[in-house]
């Protein structure tokens, strides 16, 4: 099975989950470190996934890729992920994050 979020590919589920994790923590790429560390101490993981999907629509079905394609499943249900393990993405994500966080004087 192949993963894509974004019109990328991934190897693996967990490589996808990081980083559409990534992606939300750091409106992809337009946050700041300082904001980003913010949106993760004004979150939980379980809040931040919350968010991620229903903001994304991630588990909300997706229109037709083709004319004579009929309706496409959500993103979660296509990529067999629950809420929960997106948190445990955001998990992930968050500890890399407080981990290289910028050095503050």
């Amino acid at each position: 099975m192949s993963y894509e979020w974004g019109d990328t590919l991934f190897r693996t589920r967990d490589e996808m989950l990081d980083a559409i994790a990534e992606g939300w923590a750091t409106a992809l790429g337009h946050a700041s470190p300082a904001e980003t560390l913010r949106n993760f101490h004004e979150a939980t993981d379980a809040e931040l996934a919350a968010a991620a999907i229903d903001g994304w629509g991630l588990d909300q079905p997706r229109g037709r890729r083709f004319s004579l394609d009929g309706e496409r499943p959500s993103h979660m249900t296509e990529h067999e992920y629950t809420a929960a393990d997106l948190a445990e993405a955001f998990a992930r994500v968050r500890a890399w994050h407080e981990q290289n966080a910028p050095q503050s004087d």
